[in-house]
């Protein structure tokens, strides 16, 4: 669906608030694969458009329970490549949550590619369920130490984080700090510019 009349076509934010202009080029060692949810798509309170106009190389699946997307399955099966999901190991199957959380090693052959569960918790933790080709994946289960800052959205828990805030932990993860600062300062700038342009 394309953007509202009046509506940036990539930020989504009403054209007196685009924030364009001021989204980062993220220069990271890995990449993110997004899988979205049917609902995401068209929301304007998505921060997964975010990661992908800030993160060169951000590629966007849409999930689907009866026919995953048969390039990503593809991908996931490539030597050259090292998926890691994100996503609560409370959450995950057994073996997985059991598993030890993956930690970066520095001077890996292999290309980092986050994958993130782009959709409400509830959605994800159904997505999650019914898709047991991640259930084999290297799981990175990110324990926030301060509340969420995306404030477009009621959360059940205060650190249940957006998709874009879960990306500039995984960023941290690898020692990319600043590129985590930037994340978190694009989440933040995004809510004051959406709130901003709701209240005219």
């Amino acid at each position: 669906m394309p953007a509202a009349k009046g509506d940036c076509i990539q930020c989504r934010l009403p054209e007196r608030a685009c924030i364009c202009p001021l989204i980062p080029q993220v220069e990271s060692s890995a990449c993110f694969w997004l899988i979205t949810h049917d609902k995401e798509f068209d929301k304007p309170t998505n921060t997964g458009k975010l990661i992908q106009a800030a993160i060169p190389g951000t590629r966007l699946f849409n999930w689907s329970r009866t026919a995953p997307d048969e390039e990503l399955l593809a991908l996931l099966e490539e030597p050259a490549w090292l998926p890691v999901l994100l996503f609560p190991a409370e959450y995950a199957v057994e073996a997985q949550s059991k598993a030890t959380s993956w930690r970066h090693h520095a001077g890996s052959d292999r290309n980092i590619a986050f994958i993130i569960i782009d959709a409400t918790w509830q959605q994800a933790r159904k997505m999650y369920r019914q898709s047991p080709w991640l259930h084999n994946l290297s799981l990175l289960s990110l324990q926030p130490e301060d509340p969420s800052i995306y404030s477009l959205r009621r959360n059940h828990q205060e650190q249940h984080l957006c998709t874009a805030e879960v990306a500039a932990l995984a960023l941290g993860q690898l020692g990319e700090n600043t590129n985590r600062q930037l994340m978190e300062a694009l989440v933040q700038v995004y809510c004051d510019r959406y709130l901003w342009a709701r209240k005219g």
